[in-house]
């Protein structure tokens, strides 16, 4: 069941998260409501190995979207979990509130699967460099047999929310940038799952033209899951190497 657990944790919050990162004729990934062509690779600290890319749509009405796929494997070369996200990116005339956008998400794993709707807003905080990115989504899905059978259920559905606050700061010219966020998700069933992860991450332009970039990202989860028979909790903190890229 460990193992399972782990496996939610790093899918679970991207339910209805925000996009993959991707940008406009300059990159700009601290930007997350930008979309392009971009791909990732990434490192976990624990073994696992996740890839991820991405196409981008421009509309004649001015919108765009952004088509992802990813997919982990964890230290031993297996499937552990994989998502389908459509992002869509709505521009507005508001100073406070330059731009907006909602996803559709289908995530699988060990655990569940879900589908999600979620919607992110870009705030103009006023401040040179800072950036503010609250989010808001819905979750609906199952569990899967094992969980199930795991925590003595007598249903897999599943229904719930999720909530975040992306801060990201630019430190200098050459785009590098700092980020935080709190993200909380819940879903309410026959299991019952409550979840809080805080990230810390770092990135850098790798190429003068901010089309190659490294990231390191620390991620800490802690919650619970229980049924009427049984309850686990869980502390788990994640270090990720990532290598994005754009076409």
């Amino acid at each position: 069941m460990t193992i399972q657990i782990k496996l939610a944790l790093s899918t679970l919050t991207l339910a209805a998260a925000a996009p993959l990162f991707a940008a406009d004729s300059t990159p700009n990934p601290s930007d997350l409501t930008e979309t392009s062509t971009s791909a990732y690779f990434g490192l976990s600290n624990q073994g696992s190995v996740k890839g991820s890319i991405s196409g981008d749509f421009h509309f004649d009405n001015g919108q765009t979207g952004m088509l992802t796929v990813e997919g982990t494997m964890d230290k031993e070369g297996k499937y552990s979990d994989s998502r389908l996200q459509y992002f869509h990116v709505f521009s507005t005339e508001s100073h406070t509130l330059p731009k907006a956008a909602l996803s559709i998400d289908v995530i699988d794993n060990a655990m569940f699967t879900s589908v999600s709707l979620g919607g992110v807003a870009a705030i103009n905080a006023g401040v040179k460099g800072l950036q503010l990115f609250p989010r808001l989504g819905l979750l609906a899905g199952e569990y899967s047999e094992e969980s199930v059978a795991s925590f003595n259920a007598t249903d897999k559905e599943a229904l719930g929310g999720s909530a975040a606050f992306y801060v990201m700061y630019q430190l200098g010219n050459d785009g590098t940038y700092i980020g935080a966020w709190p993200e909380y998700n819940y879903l309410d069933g026959a299991i019952e799952t409550s979840m809080l992860k805080s990230t810390l991450m770092i990135a850098t332009p790798f190429s003068k033209d901010k089309t190659r970039w490294g990231q390191l990202k620390v991620d800490n989860t802690t919650g619970y899951m229980q049924s009427q028979t049984q309850s686990i909790d869980f502390d788990d903190t994640v270090v990720w190497a990532n290598y994005k890229f754009y076409f």
